[in-house]
């Protein structure tokens, strides 16, 4: 059974109380604050709770990812739960209450309920879980789709999970993200080397083969790091989302396709205690919810990347196609990142072949229908 909140006081858990926006701006690290002051923390964040009513259950979500869009989805799945439940099951998103990289302290605290975010945030807890957000050169969000939920990736995530009491839900998808904003062209691999660079994740390690020096900077630092000259390009999101950061502002070079991040998951995670009290009629509403967020991110996050690169077009950004020669090179590069990680990461490498096996059948289903 779920449980259902009788009333409210500071010593019953993180999800007893009514929704507040007074923490949501805070990030919190329990690196820096251990465990107790976790806890401790926990407690203070309760402190101003009220009486709930006794029939609803409240969530307190963390969300991990940029608030246009990737948030907004995270929103959008809370309207959802509450709509499909009758209002009986409410949900809190919180942008960033605690680092991704605390996430699973937090969670195992109770200091929060569940994560809004993609697998790859938790890459630092364990690296198997990187190719559930999406990969180098890999399928688009119609193909990463039908992998997670009729090709064995669903299956292949819980697998990792369940070694940190974890569930994880697939919610979203969304489209290429750009493949990088250069302050000067590159023409050739050897245009490369040495390049400064921010870039992310699997991405980073692709382009260190090919003698890209990277940083990982934070969204708000980026642009102004392309400004000065301390960077020479950047890879960050979604065409819209780096529109919103005015990314076009300091560098007027975009490089299309996506190659290092062809589609994007979205997922729910939670602790796997707190799934299994759920009631039947909650738990159907957070799948419910799931399935509608992933339609709705696809149709809204297609349609804001048209009218992006439009506006792109418009104000004289070089829209600019990869040439094959880097293409080829990264490529290879990607392969050879991908053969030593799965050769660390059993678990990795059972998740990765699965999804060969099933990209060999999906692939030539694919050639076969829309083949000219």
């Amino acid at each position: 059974m779920g449980r259902q909140i009788q009333a409210c006081s500071p010593e019953r858990s993180a999800s007893c109380r009514p929704p507040h926006r007074g923490a949501g701006d805070m990030v919190f690290s329990p690196a820096s604050i251990g465990i107790l002051g976790m806890l401790a923390l926990a407690v203070n964040l309760k402190a101003d709770m009220t009486i709930a009513d006794e029939h609803v259950l409240y969530w307190r979500i963390n969300s991990l990812l940029y608030p246009k869009l990737f948030g907004e989805a995270g929103e959008h799945f809370a309207e959802e739960v509450q709509r499909l439940s009758d209002g009986s099951f409410i949900i809190e998103v919180h942008d960033r209450l605690v680092l991704d990289q605390d996430s699973f302290g937090a969670l195992d605290a109770g200091l929060i309920d569940a994560v809004w975010g993609s697998a790859g945030h938790h890459h630092r807890e364990d690296p198997a879980l990187a190719i559930f957000s999406g990969f180098p050169f890999g399928p688009d969000p119609a193909g990463f789709t039908a992998w997670m939920r009729e090709g064995g990736g669903v299956e292949a995530l819980d697998a990792i999970y369940a070694r940190h009491d974890l569930k994880s839900l697939y919610c979203g998808i969304l489209p290429a993200e750009g493949g990088g904003w250069f302050r000067k062209p590159v023409e050739q691999v050897e245009d490369l080397e040495g390049l400064a660079m921010r870039s992310f994740g699997y991405g980073t390690r692709t382009l260190r083969k090919l003698g890209v020096v990277p940083y990982e900077l934070p969204a708000a630092d980026i642009r102004p790091a392309l400004a000065t000259g301390l960077i020479d390009a950047a890879e960050f999101s979604l065409p819209s989302i780096d529109a919103d950061l005015a990314l076009s502002d300091a560098a007027r070079h975009l490089y299309m396709p996506g190659w290092q991040q062809p589609a994007t998951s979205l997922e729910i995670l939670m602790p796997e205690r707190s799934w299994t009290a759920l009631s039947d009629s909650h738990r159907a509403a957070i799948e419910g919810a799931c399935d509608e967020t992933l339609s709705w991110t696809v149709a809204t996050a297609t349609r804001q990347q048209v009218e992006a690169i439009a506006r792109f077009r418009a104000d004289g950004v070089e829209l600019l196609s990869w040439p094959d020669d880097i293409l080829v090179a990264l490529r290879r590069a990607w392969n050879e990142v991908i053969a030593e990680e799965v050769a660390l990461n059993p678990l990795l490498a059972e998740a990765w072949d699965g999804y060969l096996r099933f990209q060999d059948g999906y692939g030539a289903m694919q050639l076969q229908s829309y083949a000219e």
